[in-house]
Parts: C-alpha cells; structure tokens; sequence
C-alpha cells in the first residue's frame, strides 16, 4: 500500500478514536513531564550548588570547624562550638608556614538590625581584614574592615545590599549609625552581591562586624567556631592537614583512643560531597521519573491491543484488498509513535515549566539541559515503537478470512 495513504489513515482512526488517544497521549505526558521536570530541576540545582561551593571554597583552602560536624551537615552554628579559640589558629599559622592567612569564623543568633524606625532581623557574623581576600568578597562602597578595627574593637559593620536598601532605601549608608540590638555601629562598607551560599543562606543579607568586636561587645565568648586557611600551595595541602591534627589534638589535650574535637575539611572532601550530589541529581531522581514513562509505555501496549480487537473487520478488509504483513505493522507502529511524539512534546514543555517556576522561585538560574531536550522527543519515539511491536505483530498476524467472518 502507498506510505502517504497508510499515514492519512492512521491519522483519521486516532481522530475517530479520540478517547483512546487522550489516554495513550496521557499516560506519555504524565511520564515526560515527570522525567524532564526532575532533570531539570535537578541539573539546574547542581549546576547552581556546585557554583556556590565554588565559590566558598577554592583548591588552596582549608575549612576547620569545632566538632565533628563539618560543611556539609548544617550550619557551622549547629555544631558544639566552645573549645576552638582564636589562639589556637594563631599557633597553627606559627608552626605551618605555607599557611599563609586566615579567617577566623563565628556568628549570633539573629539580631535586630535598627535604622530609624526601620528594623531587620538577620545574623550578624565577625569579619577580619584577611577575610577580603580569604572569602573573596569586597566592598562596592566605602573600606573593607582593617586590622585597626581588629584591634581596637571597633563598631563598624559592613553590610549586604538587601540590608542597604531595605534600611537606607536608594540614600547612601556608608557613614551613618544602625544599631545591632542596643549597640550602635558605623556602617563602613556595603558588601558586593553573593547570592545564597550553598546552604541556601542569603549572604546579601549579611551583617559583618570585626570578629573581636563581634565576641567581646555582642557575644561575650571566647571561641570561635571555624576558620577557613588559605595555603601558599594546594598540593601540600593532606601534609598541612595531618599537621594541624596533631597540632589541635595536643592542644586540646586528646588522646590517641579519642575522636578529634574538630572536623576539617579539604578539596578533596568537597569533591566527593559534590560527586555525591551529582549522582542523586543525574541517575536517582530521573530513575523515580522513569517508573511512570514506563507506566505510559504499558497503558499504551494495553490500548493498543484492545483497539486491534476492536478493529479485526478493518484489518482482514485492508489485507484482502492487498494490504502486506509489514504495511499493517507499518500503520500500528506509526499510530503509537505518533502519539507518543506528541504526548512527549506536551509532557516536556509541561516539565520544563514547572522546572521553571521552582528554579526561579528559589533564586537558581534556570537552564533547559540538552537531555530534557534528547527525553522529551526521542524517548517517546522509542517508547512508542517498542509499545506498538506487540499489537502491531498481532494485527499484521491476523488470518484475513476469519477476521472478515
């Protein structure tokens, strides 16, 4: 039979069919959507999160955290944090030379942040003069803190640009007085923009106060609870590590049967935790979705089946007009991959859209990855060849004289 004449036809059964086709373009949408959604939300969150702890951490630094929770199991304030001390970092730079700089860490709970009859709530976190450098992040306006504001335990605080204008609005803040709490600071800087940090945390939402200032005048503490190092040299890096491990045990007075009191963190930790990550995002989450593409596959084998019962007369009348074997196959194949086609069309732009909407809403940079793009077209090809082989040998098999009894 022509090809063209084959293709109207089958066109002009799924019109007639429309129920049928709604369920078999149905079950398609559902499994396409669900796949290209978790894709691309999940590659977009990877690509987002693996920038963000880029950002943090670079090949040359060293994180050190009190206790034995580390980057990537919360907050550095949800680990025990009271036997890490400034002096203990200081003894660390004295006895490792490639240790070039430091900066130390600590944060408060949330603390009114007041300007006028404007008030925000937000951490506030202590800053050192290495921490520019060490942190990678300036000032767009006004002085990054000095080693004087160290010294001297000066109010001044560096703020982030959300802060700035929520509090000042389009005026200029460097120079004028907010309060953290009762205690009044000059704001000396605004903080360049950051985004979220790999917890999810707003750093342009930042309050930073010289450390010294931070633990004397707002926290009344004398510990710190991490420090992040930078090194001269990334490949001496797992020989600085085993340093400060015995550096840190001796001074905290650790035996050789006692877990360390700290947890530190290099590169190559980071690498594994991303690696991790990328699996979850790139095989687990996709894998979940393919259970219901496969579910579509099998509504449309099931449908298909019983349109062939339904059709026998017609197909025993094609094949006694001349109608082949493969012709027949040809048309069952066709009708599935057509509509697997189009279901996979609407289930990618409804995946990609959803995908959208979260991305954007969490503040990630939204991407469409070429393999949304290779599941929403030529897997529903696929599916919809494998899912009409089956009804499709059954029909072209049919005895045309019995079908036509």
């Amino acid at each position: 039979m022509n090809k063209i004449r084959i293709i109207n036809s089958s066109f002009r059964i799924l019109r007639r069919n429309k129920l049928n086709t709604f369920f078999m373009i149905l079950g398609i949408v559902i499994g396409i959507a669900a796949l290209s959604l978790t894709f691309s939300m999940g590659k977009g969150t990877e690509k987002q999160i693996t920038e963000r702890v880029k950002n943090l951490f670079n090949p040359n630094n060293i994180f050190i955290t009190s206790g034995r929770e580390g980057l990537g199991s919360g907050r550095f304030s949800e680990a025990p944090v009271n036997n890490f001390k400034i002096e203990d970092v200081e003894a660390i730079m004295q006895e490792i030379p490639d240790i070039i700089m430091y900066a130390p860490i600590q944060t408060t709970s949330e603390r009114d942040v007041i300007f006028g009859n404007k008030n925000i709530s937000t951490q506030i976190s202590g800053g050192s003069a290495d921490g520019e450098i060490v942190w990678r992040r300036s000032v767009v306006s006004g002085e990054y803190i000095s080693k004087a504001d160290e010294l001297n335990n000066a109010r001044v605080a560096l703020i982030g640009t959300k802060i700035a204008k929520k509090l000042f609005g389009d005026s200029d803040p460097i120079g004028s007085q907010i309060r953290i709490g009762s205690v009044p600071f000059i704001v000396k800087g605004i903080l360049e923009p950051k985004g979220a940090d790999p917890h999810g945390a707003d750093l342009d939402m930042n309050v930073i106060v010289p450390i010294t200032t931070l633990m004397k005048r707002l926290m009344n503490v004398d510990y710190i609870i991490g420090v992040k190092l930078e090194v001269d040299d990334p490949a001496k890096i797992d020989d600085i590590v085993k340093k400060i491990s015995v550096i840190l045990r001796e001074r905290h007075s650790i035996y050789n049967n006692e877990p360390n009191d700290f947890s530190i963190m290099t590169p190559v930790v980071v690498k594994e935790m991303i690696g991790k990550m990328n699996r979850v995002f790139t095989l687990f989450l996709p894998l979940i979705s393919g259970i219901a593409l496969l579910v579509g596959g099998v509504v449309i084998v099931v449908i298909m089946l019983m349109s062939v019962s339904r059709r026998v007369n017609e197909i025993g009348l094609r094949k006694a007009l001349g109608a082949r074997n493969k012709d027949i196959l040809f048309q069952f194949i066709l009708e599935t991959s057509v509509i697997s086609l189009f279901g996979g069309i609407i289930g990618l732009v409804i995946g990609l859209t959803g995908a959208w909407i979260f991305l954007t809403s969490q503040g990630f940079t939204f991407f469409v990855p070429w393999q949304s793009i290779l599941f929403g077209v030529f897997i529903p090809v696929i599916i919809g060849i494998l899912s009409g082989i089956i009804p499709a040998r059954k029909a072209a098999l049919l005895d045309p004289v019995a079908s036509l009894s």
